[in-house]
């Protein structure tokens, strides 16, 4: 469908009127921004609905019964148990890593510019508030993301959508909600998680390099959790979180019944998607606030 799209401008960089005129060169390009802009805010539109769909069904979605209310809880726990069991281990061998990256450089190109504190001040700073959302959101795209896209477009195209629409159950209650409060409440663990092992690699580094005590390192880094900004890290995480998981449904939920072909593109456009939105949450949070 896409390249049915592309062909008329495609085949308008044929016309020999480029070389006659520059005026046609920006008319063309014009028209063409103007045709992308319009199906942006369309799918913005599209968006917006389906986030609207997404909360109504998840608040009062047969929430008066008791057994559907309790099925969706437990749903809740078990998605945000699979997030944790498929990027847990993940975070823990990114964060070390990371740690050690940061060593490596302060004390090789680096080691002419300060001592461990900055160090450790700069991982607080620049690690743990700009560069940690965005990679844990990475992780989190690539090991658990990626995945429920592909499970949850097959489900659709396999008709199991149909099924549950036609049971008087909307799809979004059972199969999407769990999964964004999944991602709400698990990323913030998770970032956690990296942090905590970052500031281990970075310990673990140190120590080894000029030979650090714990206590000498606890005391920096309590110095440097005085200025930690809590609100904007809180932010980060909710806005991260919402995305991580918004997009990958949001592109399952464009599958067509019987389309199974289409899968893997749905999958490599809800990575891009949900990848970009998150690092632009990010940003947005950090101008903002700072």
């Amino acid at each position: 469908m896409a390249r049915a799209r592309l062909k008329p401008c495609l085949s308008s960089f044929k016309s020999p009127a480029w070389a006659a005129s520059p005026l046609a060169l920006c008319g063309y390009l014009g028209r063409g921004s103007l045709h992308w802009l319009q199906r942006r805010l369309s799918r913005w539109v599209d968006q917006i609905a389906f986030a609207g769909r997404l909360i109504l069904a998840g608040l009062y979605g047969d929430q008066r019964q008791k057994g559907r209310a309790l099925l969706t809880r437990r749903l809740f726990l078990h998605e945000t148990w699979l997030l944790f069991r498929t990027t847990g281990s993940l975070m823990i061998i990114v964060g070390l890593l990371v740690g050690f990256l940061w060593d490596a450089i302060w004390f090789g190109p680096l080691n002419n510019i300060g001592g461990a504190p900055s160090l450790i001040s700069l991982a607080f700073s620049i690690q743990l508030q700009e560069v940690a959302p965005i990679l844990g959101a990475a992780v989190i795209t690539m090991g658990h993301g990626v995945p429920m896209t592909v499970d949850l477009a097959l489900r659709k195209g396999q008709g199991e959508f149909q099924t549950l629409t036609f049971l008087g159950v909307p799809p979004e209650h059972f199969l999407a909600w769990p999964r964004l409060l999944g991602g709400l409440v698990g990323f913030p663990v998770l970032y956690l998680t990296l942090a905590i092992f970052t500031l281990l690699g970075l310990f673990v580094g140190i120590h080894l390099t000029i030979g650090l005590s714990v206590g000498d390192f606890l005391a920096t880094a309590h110095a440097a959790l005085v200025e930690f900004k809590f609100l904007k890290m809180a932010a980060k995480c909710l806005l991260v979180g919402f995305c991580l998981n918004f997009f990958c449904l949001y592109r399952s939920w464009q599958t067509e019944v019987g389309d199974i072909r289409s899968i893997p593109a749905c999958a490599r456009w809800a990575t891009a998607e949900t990848f970009v939105h998150s690092t632009f949450c990010a940003v947005v949070v950090t101008i903002l606030y700072d």
